[in-house]
């Protein structure tokens, strides 16, 4: 189990080869056993529905990861990329969540793809987070 550090994220999402500058990181309650997390190039704290807004492209690159809690499951990923043909792009069972635990208003742990993937027209992607948040905050986190 890894080490994290409060309010912290660090992580990558890379699309064609080229790394997405994902600087504002928040997670959110979507109702009493579903919360989402939102990574995106632009501030999203404003918004009331930063999940929805950030899959159809309002704050640049994004990714979103929606979880069933209190187990951490990981229901679904929405990927937003101005290099992929279409937007957003949903991964069912491809990003994975490790040592996950969703307990006092906080969401930590790993979210994964494991390694570059592929998909549809062999596109490459990557997406790796390690992140420690307090749910219904936005934080910048430190570059990686």
């Amino acid at each position: 189990s890894l080490a994290r550090a409060a309010d912290t994220v660090t992580g990558r999402f890379v699309a064609q080869k080229k790394s997405a500058k994902l600087v504002f990181v928040g997670a959110y309650e979507l109702a009493k056993d579903k919360l989402v997390i939102v990574a995106t190039e632009k501030a999203h704290a404003a918004s009331k529905t930063p999940a929805r807004d950030a899959e159809f492209g309002e704050f640049g690159s994004a990714v979103t990861i929606s979880l069933t809690t209190p187990e951490g499951a990981v229901s679904q990923v929405q990927l937003v990329h101005p290099d992929f043909p279409q937007n957003p792009i949903t991964l069912n069972g491809v990003v994975k969540g490790v040592d996950v635990k969703v307990a006092g208003g906080r969401v930590e742990g790993r979210f994964t793809s494991n390694g570059g993937k592929s998909m549809f027209e062999g596109k490459p992607y990557e997406v790796t987070f390690d992140l420690d948040l307090q749910i219904g905050a936005q934080i910048r986190p430190k570059p990686a």
